[in-house]
């Protein structure tokens, strides 16, 4: 969940259970990145100090996702449809549970992080 500590990211249009989604997703991508630009760049991001629709248009943001999108475009592509549509029933049923969490969490709660962060079985594991 945001809290005051976590601003609400502003791509998330005001819905806490996505702003917590793409901050975990931010955090996955900071820990896997060896470019410190990239790294400072994301801390500014999850700390409020920069927006991510700004950050999305600079070089030093998308240089260093490029390769994750494409393999991520890749591996998307080589699934059977069934299967595409099975990955976004589940993460349709993940966000409807997380944000049955966050509207039951007391607004002091931090948004969940890589170590705990309740999508084990997700899409945003490590290697998928």
């Amino acid at each position: 969940m945001t809290t005051p500590q976590e601003p609400m990211l502003d791509v998330a249009h005001g819905d806490p259970a996505r702003s917590a989604f793409l901050r975990a997703a931010l955090r996955r991508l900071r820990e896997s990145s060896r470019d410190e630009r990239f790294q400072a760049l994301v801390d500014d991001i999850l700390a409020g100090r920069s927006s991510l629709r700004a950050a999305a248009t600079s070089d030093v943001f998308n240089r260093s996702i490029a390769a994750w999108v494409d393999e991520g475009a890749r591996r998307y592509q080589e699934l059977p449809e069934e299967e595409r549509e099975e990955l976004a029933a589940r993460g349709e049923q993940e966000f409807a549970v997380l944000r049955e969490e966050l509207s039951e969490a007391p607004s002091t709660d931090r948004a969940p992080d890589d170590d705990d962060d309740g999508y084990g079985g997700s899409i945003m594991r490590k290697g998928w």
